[in-house]
């Protein structure tokens, strides 16, 4: 196996910031009574498929970043939609 190039680790480091984010934004927003349980329990299920595809796949860097970016685009509108 060939060592990583320095592309696909800074993608994965993006990919990464990108889904800790929406970890902080899912949790806070349920707390603060912006998003009801129901779609935390939702949302936080995608992101952990989506988690797990990443560390599973961190070296595929287009499709690991989209669907990052992906799950925030997810969360952002969905919680716009359930308020």
């Amino acid at each position: 196996m060939t060592p990583p190039t320095e592309r696909q680790v800074l993608y994965a480091m993006v990919a990464g910031g990108f889904l800790l984010v929406v970890a902080v934004l899912i949790v806070v927003a349920f707390s603060s009574g912006l998003s009801p349980g129901w779609w935390t329990a939702v949302v936080g299920s995608v992101w952990s498929v989506a988690a797990g595809y990443s560390t599973i796949r961190w070296r595929s860097t287009g499709r690991v970043l989209m669907v990052a970016i992906g799950t925030f685009l997810l969360w952002t509108v969905g919680t716009l939609l359930t308020r």
